[in-house]
């Protein structure tokens, strides 16, 4: 028995997907907005399934009385998630909660350590860890395919925004600097088995505030993060790309070749005479696929796919990236609050 707290454009795809989950059944859903709250009782009705329980209260306390929920799926504005994630799990609910987990590093550490102290199933949303195209190439990363790793590269290179409203506002979306390119973050920690310790980054945040006088969001950005070992990242995350130049993608390589995670392609360094190949299968919907190892982890009581570790360790590197930015100089894990 599931309850989804929130159903906007992001919860109404997480609840599409769950109803393709054998064994789910959507017992509530929660939307501070009553139109976004009944197109989701009417999804679900579509289904041919049962009309849920529905509540437009934004505390969540009316949707925790309900009866016969065992897990949560909660979509909700970034500020709200720490909030959120601590109350689902102090009422014993599993919980897949949306990326980012959270906007502090206070939060991070209260969320993960009510989550391990519980004997609750925590999810983060990151939903490549549950995909076969990028778990395969980064094991092949992990047995050394490209050899001893040297630099990465991540673009969020955005022809389709900006994006306005609460994402253009920093205390609620975090900046884009966390709330798009923590995904990315998320993979190179996985695949370098680390998080960053350094980064010198500088950016813009005045170049839409004509159409929205509050925002404080960067809107273009770029600088290098240091792993350990001596593995640099270069980061360029912007949203005044014209159409022929939107592209995103997250890429690694090393000594002997490197990687592009969204295509699964690996090349190799002309030394190792070596074709390129490609790794994974093809792209699917990986939204479904976090989703169904959620409902497998709630089911059997194992180790999420995405855990409250992998996800403060992402919001981390995101925070030391936007600390960066903001100081206009060098900072150091440790600096970051």
């Amino acid at each position: 028995g599931v309850g989804l707290i929130g159903v906007g454009n992001r919860g109404s795809a997480l609840l599409q997907n769950l109803l393709q989950v054998p064994g789910v059944e959507i017992r509530a859903v929660c939307d501070v907005d009553a139109e976004h709250l009944e197109r989701g009782l009417k999804t679900v009705e579509a289904a041919g399934r049962k009309r849920p329980e529905g509540t437009t209260d934004g505390t969540w306390k009316e949707l925790l009385k309900m009866d016969g929920l065992d897990a949560i799926v909660a979509a909700i504005p970034c500020d709200q998630h720490a909030r959120c994630y601590l109350d689902m799990i102090a009422a014993g609910k599993d919980l897949y909660g949306e990326k980012p987990m959270c906007l502090t590093r206070a939060d991070l550490d209260a969320v993960a350590k009510a989550a391990r102290e519980s004997k609750q199933i925590v999810q983060i949303g990151h939903q490549r860890r549950a995909d076969p195209h990028f778990i395969e190439p980064i094991a092949a990363v992990h047995r050394g395919e490209i050899g001893d790793l040297v630099e990465g590269r991540i673009l969020w290179s955005n022809s389709w925004g900006p994006l306005y409203g609460w994402f253009g506002q920093r205390k609620h979306s975090g900046d884009w600097i966390v709330e798009q390119a923590v995904h990315n973050w998320d993979v190179l920690n996985w695949a370098v088995n680390a998080q960053p310790v350094r980064a010198m980054a500088m950016g813009r945040d005045d170049l839409f505030r004509d159409k929205q006088p509050d925002r404080d969001v960067h809107d273009y950005y770029s600088g290098v993060v240091e792993y350990p070992g001596g593995v640099f990242v270069n980061i360029i995350h912007s949203w005044v790309s014209p159409n022929k130049f939107n592209e995103e993608y997250t890429r690694l390589t090393g000594l002997k070749g490197g990687v592009d995670f969204n295509s699964g392609t690996f090349s190799y360094r002309p030394d190792q005479k070596k074709p390129d190949q490609i790794l994974g299968g093809p792209q699917t919907n990986n939204t479904l696929l976090a989703l169904r190892a959620f409902v497998n982890s709630v089911k059997t009581r194992s180790e999420p796919v995405c855990t409250v570790d992998h996800g403060r360790a992402a919001v981390l590197s995101c925070l030391l990236v936007r600390a960066s930015v903001d100081a206009k100089a060098a900072v150091t894990m440790d600096q970051v609050s």
